[in-house]
């Protein structure tokens, strides 16, 4: 089996050599879109940093957010306590602190309840714990 390493690796080095010519080829990249992809997180890197050291979140993108959230240990996806709070006003006759699995999926489903967190939720937890952080 070792013997056919070389083998197999040169083949792959040729097919992959090859593909590369064709025009819709698009999996190698050159150096140059390697810069502006590294300029673009650069950038991103520092529109967050600025809004965090501002307080100032609402410019950031969901996404950035949720790598904001993530690096501070906060969880991107809703958890059972938060979904009981969500469907607390609307549900007001069921005991949902004892609901589980299918009847909890349920609920959530009957009213449109993301699985993720919401941008203002998000941005209300990095709050609270950058202040706890302080």
């Amino acid at each position: 089996m070792i013997a056919n390493i070389p083998t197999h690796l040169y083949a792959w080095a040729i097919a992959i050599q090859t593909a590369s010519k064709k025009e819709n080829f698009d999996c190698i990249l050159v150096p140059s879109e390697i810069a502006d992809m590294a300029t673009k997180k650069h950038g991103d890197a520092v529109k967050v940093g600025t809004a965090v050291s501002q307080g100032d979140f609402n410019k950031l993108t969901i996404k950035q957010l949720q790598k904001l959230a993530q690096n501070n240990s906060i969880t991107v996806a809703l958890t059972k306590k938060d979904y009981i709070q969500l469907l607390k006003p609307h549900e007001p006759d069921v005991d949902l602190d004892h609901l589980q699995g299918v009847e909890l999926k349920y609920l959530i489903k009957k009213q449109k309840i993301s699985s993720l967190r919401s941008k203002e939720e998000l941005i209300r937890h990095i709050k609270q714990k950058l202040r706890k952080n302080e």
